[in-house]
């Protein structure tokens, strides 16, 4: 059950992979400067996702329960809800990155046609915030009420619209005769944008008509500040474990600029951007079977059967441990291959190669960090995920880091060695804490 689950979640991570493999391989035809860019800009969007979880990883938790304990009255009301809370944040996150988009790019000590690339393209992307985080929202919702399907074909109609779109919009159509000579990086941008979108239009579809038992009606998108409230109580630990984590990549990221090498510094934030474009991969069966955990979690103790939810987060560590050996393997034996792919510069694999092949064996941590924490949250606890997470990054992964990568002169693995380090620690700390079981008996 916990494989069916996930498998049309793996197939929906699967085609955002492709995305940002498809942004990747764009830029690096263009320049390291535009790898930049788009690597900038993916972290700023991976940190509006992130944020969108204080509406949707409330609504999931409550959804489950209320499905798993027979209210689906309980369960629309939470999904249109969802609906306005994910409007509302969507509007901020574009007006935030549209401010702050030259204070990041400086941070991160872009200079010159980088850091104008990074802003506009940043800029560019946020419009499509909004868009984002209606259909993460009404996404999260569906699968709280066990549809995994729904989602995936939604969300993945849009990653393949992303990916016409952005290859249309960056190089143009003159090899069709079509006297449209494209708009260079800020056409990925304006891509996603576009299928952000796309998507957001296409699930409101989907749930003014209805599907599993939740509908959006107009009635019930008056606020409604009691259950306003118990989607943040258990939305907001997680939105702040998100900046928190996203804080300290920025902070890693921020390090990795400043590491001793011979390579010049738009050559090694490319070989970084990229080899965060491959470590990506890693995520894709623990984020799957982490939403089935939350799914399966939330519904059983919704329904009164601890046991059969902590027996289900189990189950799902074991799945996705078993593919991420398969990822491991793919990293020793084809890192050289991947960063080929990926850029065309040979100074980029030479400086990158090295790092992702040494992250083969720590692909073991990925799993219970992930999916315990998906579960955790499927019950309603984001509190313990967020305490875990800022510690990991801010008492391991920077200092190490800075430790190796700058101190003693290791360059780029050094600052790497560090994330190693912080994600075999989380692993351990979270599957202990898991297993202590006092998540079960939290009220949401």
């Amino acid at each position: 059950m916990v494989f069916w689950l996930a498998l049309p979640i793996l197939g929906e991570q699967l085609l955002n992979a492709c995305v940002t493999w498809n942004d990747a391989i764009l830029a690096g035809r263009l320049s390291p400067a535009a790898m930049g860019a788009v690597g900038l800009a993916g972290y700023v969007g991976w940190l509006m996702t992130m944020l969108f979880g204080l509406v949707s990883i409330g609504a999931t938790a409550i959804v489950a329960r209320s499905i798993g304990a027979a209210q689906e009255d309980a369960a629309r009301r939470t999904t249109n809800q969802s609906f306005v809370l994910a409007v509302i944040m969507g509007l901020a996150a574009t007006s935030f990155v549209y401010l702050v988009a030259p204070l990041l790019a400086d941070l991160q000590n872009m200079r010159g046609e980088t850091a104008s690339i990074a802003i506009w393209y940043m800029r560019i992307d946020g419009f499509g915030f909004a868009g984002a985080a209606i259909s993460f929202a009404l996404a999260a919702c569906l699968r709280g009420a066990g549809d995994t399907r729904t989602p995936m074909y939604i969300l993945g109609a849009v990653n393949v619209f992303n990916l016409g779109a952005s290859w249309i919009l960056t190089f143009g159509l003159e090899s069709l005769s079509i006297p449209f000579s494209g708009i260079g990086v800020n056409g990925i941008a304006m891509g996603t944008a576009l299928a952000r979108w796309f998507g957001a239009a296409w699930v409101l579809m989907i749930l003014v008509r209805g599907r599993q038992g939740l509908r959006l009606e107009r009635r019930l998108l008056r606020p409604d500040f009691r259950l306003v409230f118990r989607i943040l109580r258990i939305g907001v630990p997680a939105a702040i474990d998100g900046a928190l984590i996203f804080t300290g990549h920025f902070i890693y990221m921020m390090i990795v600029n400043r590491v001793r090498t011979d390579m010049p510094q738009d050559v090694l934030y490319a070989a970084h951007i990229v080899g965060v474009r491959i470590e990506s991969l890693s995520y894709l069966p623990p984020m799957a079977w982490a939403l089935a955990a939350a799914t399966f979690v939330g519904q059983n103790l919704g329904a009164g059967q601890p046991r059969r939810a902590r027996r289900a987060a189990h189950e799902a560590v074991l799945q996705a441990t078993v593919l991420l050996v398969g990822s491991g393997l793919l990293y020793f034996f084809c890192a050289e291959s991947l960063y080929r792919l990926l850029s065309n510069d040979p100074r980029v694999w030479a400086c990158g190669v090295p790092v992702v092949r040494w992250m083969a064996p720590f692909q073991l941590a990925m799993a219970p960090i992930i999916v315990y924490i998906g579960a955790l949250r499927g019950a309603g606890d984001t509190r313990t995920p967020m305490l875990i997470n800022s510690a990991g990054l801010g008492l391991v992964r920077i200092p190490v880091s800075a430790l190796l990568g700058i101190h003693f002169g290791l360059g780029l693995i050094g600052a790497w060695t560090g994330m190693y380090v912080d994600l075999t620690i989380r692993a351990i700390v979270t599957a202990w804490w898991f297993h202590t079981g006092r998540w079960e008996r939290l009220k949401v």
